[in-house]
C-alpha cells in the first residue's frame, strides 16, 4: 500500500472503536481496519496481549483470523489503530520503531474527556499525519 492522502472512515466504524477504546481504558486498545483504497470498510478489534496501560500487542491468534477475513473479503489493510489513554495523540517513539506493515496508524488519545482519533504514516524513523475524513456512510 501507498501512503493515503487521506482516510475515509464511516461515523459508524469511528463509534464502534470509540467503544472499544473507551471499554478498555486505562489499558490500550487495538485493532485493524480494513477497506479498498483509502476507503475504510470494516474494524476488527483485536484484544491486546500485553493488557497494559502503556504498550499493546496484538493477540496473534486473533489478528492472523482478522488478516484471513481481509484477504477472504477482497479487503486490504488500511490501519493499524489503537489507543494512547494517557497521551500523547500522535505516535509514541515506540509506536515509530515498532512499525512493520504498509498501512497508517490511527491514534485514540483523550482530548477534555473526549476520545479523538488522528492518523499517521509511519515510515520508522517519523510519523506524517494524514486527514481522517470522518462521513455518514
Amino acid at each position: 500500500m501507498m501512503k493515503p492522502k487521506r482516510i475515509n472512515l464511516p461515523v459508524r466504524l469511528w463509534r464502534e472503536m470509540r467503544e472499544q477504546v473507551s471499554a478498555a481504558a486505562p489499558r490500550e486498545a487495538c485493532g485493524l481496519i480494513a477497506g479498498r483504497g483509502s476507503q475504510a470498510e470494516v474494524v476488527y478489534p483485536i484484544s491486546n496481549a500485553l493488557n497494559s496501560p502503556v504498550r499493546f500487542r496484538m493477540n496473534p491468534y486473533e489478528q492472523l483470523k482478522a488478516f484471513e477475513a481481509i484477504e477472504e473479503s477482497g479487503l486490504e489493510l488500511i490501519a493499524i489503530y489503537h489507543s494512547h489513554p494517557r497521551g500523547p495523540e500522535t505516535p509514541s517513539q515506540t509506536d515509530i520503531d515498532e512499525a512493520r506493515y504498509e498501512a497508517a496508524a490511527l491514534i485514540w488519545s483523550l482530548c477534555d474527556n473526549e476520545w479523538q482519533a488522528r492518523a499517521f504514516w509511519l515510515d520508522q524513523t517519523s510519523a506524517t499525519e494524514i486527514p481522517l475524513d470522518i462521513s455518514a456512510m
